[in-house]
């Protein structure tokens, strides 16, 4: 009777481990699927706020007669 509450108790434990192995596995692919797409949604994030940080700094640097469909000058009129 000894003998079968001991093979019981390692199947309980045999199953235990499996079982925390699989929840181990499980949570490194969610973490590994989140970790992907934060730093995907980051990155587009940085690189818009680049692009208009750089395109709000061409508008305000360039002379306003430069620009196009603007003409300053004497030949304006003409």
């Amino acid at each position: 009777m000894v003998w079968h509450l001991a093979e019981w108790a390692g199947a309980v434990l045999a199953a235990g481990l499996v079982a925390a192995a699989a929840a181990a596995v499980a949570a490194w692919l969610v973490y590994r699927r989140a970790r992907r797409r934060v730093y995907a949604l980051t990155g587009v994030a940085a690189r818009s706020v680049l692009q208009a940080i750089a395109g709000a700094g061409r508008e305000r640097s360039a002379p306003p007669g430069h620009r196009l469909g603007q003409r300053t000058g004497p030949s304006a009129g003409v």
